[in-house]
């Protein structure tokens, strides 16, 4: 999410929802109880009085709103850890309340969390497996098209898994020592292009395609003019999808 940014716009969600609208005062003042915890220093007696609070209010509000107070309290975890919450423990404790969009999300970094796609600079899945996650990501974000918030979130780990498709990374990327591009990864790519043609990630994998063609699959490490034009290409490429997976 993005944090502190969305602990603001939170205030004003509140401010907006709850001014000359009809609700109970009760939950007014519970908001108002709620956004003044979020506005205290991190820390971890703060971080479990709202635990508790959540525990003991969350469930007398709408679905909608308790994605937002779920989201904001996400943000206030990270702002004391400077990392994310365990979020196989925060879904078991919050799906009982939140949207099915927001659980797809949290279930998404469960795996992001428990199964990374990269440890230490090196990828930890084969390229086929990356393709297939990345499509499983383009699917959940057309999915949650009612949820621009969800979505946002899922587009940036989208983003990341394009670019690690592209790229790869540099404990395992997709040229090898000679400059070549990997036959595996080539494999991949045009296996999934085949299985998934119509797809944002296609489209991506054709223009990677035609690109490496255009330069017979080959790189020269020794020029600045052709790394420079490869990272440019690709940088371009994970924009238009990050853009187009909206569509």
């Amino acid at each position: 999410m993005k944090k502190v940014f969305y602990v603001v716009l939170f205030t004003l969600v509140i401010a907006f929802a709850f001014a000359g609208c009809s609700s109970s005062p009760s939950l007014a003042e519970i908001n108002a109880e709620y956004v003044a915890m979020l506005q205290e220093p991190p820390n971890p007696e703060n971080k479990s009085d709202i635990t508790v609070f959540l525990e003991q209010n969350l469930s007398k509000f709408n679905e909608e709103h308790a994605d937002q107070m779920v989201i904001a309290f996400e943000d206030y975890i990270f702002a004391f850890y400077k990392n994310s919450p365990d979020y196989r423990e925060f879904l078991q404790e919050y799906e009982a309340y939140i949207s099915s969009a927001l659980a797809g999300l949290y279930e998404i970094k469960i795996e992001e969390q428990e199964n990374p796609p990269v440890i230490d600079n090196n990828l930890q899945r084969s390229w086929a497996e990356l393709f297939e996650r990345t499509l499983s990501l383009e699917v959940f974000i057309k999915g949650a098209a009612n949820h621009p918030i969800v979505q946002e979130e899922a587009a940036r780990i989208y983003e990341y898994y394009i670019r690690v498709m592209l790229k790869g990374v540099p404990g395992s990327p997709v040229f090898d020592d000679e400059g070549n591009f990997k036959d595996n990864a080539l494999r991949a790519l045009e296996e999934f292009q085949v299985l998934y043609p119509d797809t944002t990630v296609s489209v991506a994998i054709r223009e990677l395609l035609a690109y490496l063609s255009s330069i017979d699959f080959h790189i020269d490490f020794e020029s600045v003019e052709e790394n420079k034009a490869f990272s440019d290409m690709c940088s371009q490429l994970v924009s238009e999808a990050g853009k187009r997976v909206f569509l």
